[in-house]
């Protein structure tokens, strides 16, 4: 091809949104022109967002902004009832979960955390993965995935550089080990956990210095062949945790807001989902899906279970070279300050508020107010505006003498003073504004205003009568389809769009077949964050796959299975814990309450009719 052709092809493709953003609606129009009423003028709508999140050509949280122009100009909602739906108490519950994490790195306590139980784990190969993943997982179950991943994959680097063979160390078939600029976690597709991420939780940046280890060309013995699976296994591991663990609460990533954001938008409170009912369900499959990880992990890169092989053990010195790196670097932290614990002991607050506010088998501490008034963002919100108020160091001024150097007179000196002696609170609003993941909120608020839409126009009702054509199949087997295609989906779209996208359609059809909704919405939210077998499937992946040591086939090869086992546990967890917590083989009255009849007038305005009105009306 003629060079000049192929660099203006290119120019094409690296332009593109500016062509594809007026092109899919004038390539839609005709859908509002057939179908000229509610039902059509939402299809339209959704169907345009839905392409613009799939393709990505413009960031996510302005495609979920849309609503707020598409669906007054075409008498679908008012314009009041469509901006509502973006602050409503599950954003409220995101948004303070998010000021808790960021209060939390603001002190560096999940470093602190993460370098602690690597310590008790020791630093084995296998014992070190499954040291990773654990603290992985939990920090992600709070915290955003991809600030958990790029704060992990520069430990983990940093231990593995200790477990190479020292005689290897300055060899041309050794390991190169390389600084690598900042990496931009930008989010693809959001999260959350707190902190989005596809996952959530990512309109942040993370920057840090990071050490890469590269293979180099010439490889020799079987120690460094063992060597580089053992390095690329553990690199996996901490992505694949973050994702994992994100599924075990509800502010641990996007999907799972988003669910409960539809459930709230569609049905109201009657379906009794909260942070503690959640966890019930979501901690059993996280765990059960580490475990399964750690061990098909261990088994495709660390030679576990493999009878047939050899195995190539560390040596007593390399082990006690990498644990030194890990107490080096906990050490480098100093002691507790009076601000991480201050901050712990706010965290375990909001958590054991969290699980005891209506934990259902009890009555929770909730029932002593009003039914119904209190929820989980009253609670986390509360804890926050503790953090904004409580001081970073102790006041001593209150009981001890104070001693000046010199008083100061000149304001210069009062102004220099009081920015020296101020002690700042735990959190700070600058902080906030500098880390919280503001897209995600709108991605939640824009997908929260397309199920109401659906639910107004008439358009969920009308899904859920076209999908009966599925009670052919039983309600099992439709499940695992159902979760097998939104795992794939989600590989390649933002997981959190991809829940926007599929859970009001599975709401319908849950309803269109008399099955419980929850039964179909919860596995299809915990695939969305089944996303392992690609780099651009998550910023954790991302990460891990941008430190040049693991390859897509590796990543691809290792995922597959992943993906298989994790669905198959979340079908499992439904059908067992489900049951005991939600019910799910029930049809439960507040599902058929929350049906909508589609209006049998238009809802849109006729221009023409609406201007003869007015002109007889004058007459």
């Amino acid at each position: 091809m003629n060079p000049k052709k192929s660099l203006r092809l290119k120019y094409w493709f690296w332009n593109r949104q500016y062509l594809v953003v007026p092109l899919v609606p004038l390539l839609l129009c005709w859908l509002p022109i057939l179908f000229n009423d509610p039902i059509g003028y939402t299809a339209y709508i959704i169907i345009i967002m839905a392409i613009y999140w799939c393709l990505e050509i413009i960031p996510l949280a302005a495609t979920a902004l849309l609503p707020i122009v598409l669906f007054p100009l075409f008498g679908v909602l008012k314009s009041d009832d469509v901006c509502r739906q973006y602050l409503k108490d599950t954003n409220v519950l995101f948004f303070g979960g998010l000021m808790v994490a960021i209060a939390i790195e603001e002190w560096n306590l999940h470093r602190r955390i993460a370098l602690r139980l690597l310590l008790l784990v020791g630093t084995k190969p296998v014992w070190l993965m499954f040291g990773f993943m654990i603290t992985t997982a939990f920090l992600s179950m709070w915290m955003s995935n991809t600030a958990t991943t790029a704060m992990m994959i520069p430990i983990a680097n940093a231990v593995l550089v200790q477990l190479r063979d020292k005689d290897g160390e300055d060899t041309e078939d050794g390991l190169l080990v390389e600084e690598c600029p900042p990496y931009d976690a930008t989010m693809k597709n959001d999260g959350a956990n707190p902190g989005y991420e596809k996952n959530g939780n990512a309109d942040t940046v993370v920057n840090s210095v990071e050490i890469v280890i590269k293979p180099t060309n010439h490889r020799e013995g079987e120690g460094k062949s063992h060597y580089d699976r053992m390095v690329k296994g553990i690199t996996l591991a901490v992505p694949y945790a973050a994702n994992i663990g994100g599924t075990a609460t509800v502010t641990g990533t996007g999907p799972n807001l988003v669910l409960i954001n539809q459930i709230d938008s569609l049905y109201g409170s009657e379906a009794n989902v909260s942070f503690s009912t959640w966890m019930m369900i979501g901690l059993p499959c996280m765990l059960i899906c580490l475990l399964l990880a750690w061990l098909w992990l261990q088994f495709l890169f660390l030679d576990s279970f493999k009878f047939w092989k050899k195995k190539v053990p560390q040596t007593r010195e390399q082990e006690a070279r990498a644990k030194e790196i890990i107490r080096k670097q906990y050490a480098e932290l100093g002691p507790m300050s009076f601000a991480e614990k201050a901050v712990l002991v706010h965290f375990v607050i909001l958590v054991a508020l969290w699980l005891t506010r209506d934990p259902k088998f009890v009555p929770g501490w909730a029932s002593f107010f009003i039914p119904k008034f209190v929820t989980d963002s009253t609670t986390v919100i509360a804890i926050c505006m503790a953090l904004f108020c409580f001081p970073s160091e102790p006041m001593s001024f209150l009981w001890q003498p104070i001693t000046w150097d010199k008083i100061p007179t000149s304001k210069e000196e009062n102004r220099v003073a009081k920015q020296t002696k101020t002690i700042p609170p735990l959190l700070n609003w600058r902080s906030v504004e500098k880390k919280m993941a503001w897209g995600v909120i709108f991605l939640l608020g824009g997908g929260a205003a397309m199920a109401e839409a659906c639910k107004a126009s008439g358009l969920s009702s009308w899904l859920g009568g076209e999908l009966v054509v599925f009670g052919s199949l039983a309600p099992g087997v439709m499940v695992l389809i159902i979760t097998f295609i939104v795992a794939a989906f989600t590989e390649i779209t933002s997981n959190t769009a991809t829940a926007t996208i599929f859970l009001p359609i599975f709401a319908e059809l849950a309803v269109g077949l008399g099955v419980n909704p929850l039964y179909i919405m919860i596995p299809a939210t915990l695939s969305c964050s089944y996303a392992f077998m690609l780099p651009v499937a998550t910023p954790p992946n991302a990460i891990a796959f941008s430190h040049g040591t693991i390859s897509v086939m590796d990543m691809a090869k290792a995922g597959f299975m992943l993906n298989v086992l994790c669905i198959l546990v979340a079908n499992m967890i439904i059908n067992t814990f489900g049951v005991w917590v939600f019910d799910v083989q029930t049809f439960p009255s507040w599902a058929e309450a929350g049906t909508t009849v589609a209006p049998t007038t238009p809802g849109a305005i006729n221009c023409s009719q609406y201007l003869q009105e007015m002109y007889t009306a004058g007459a």
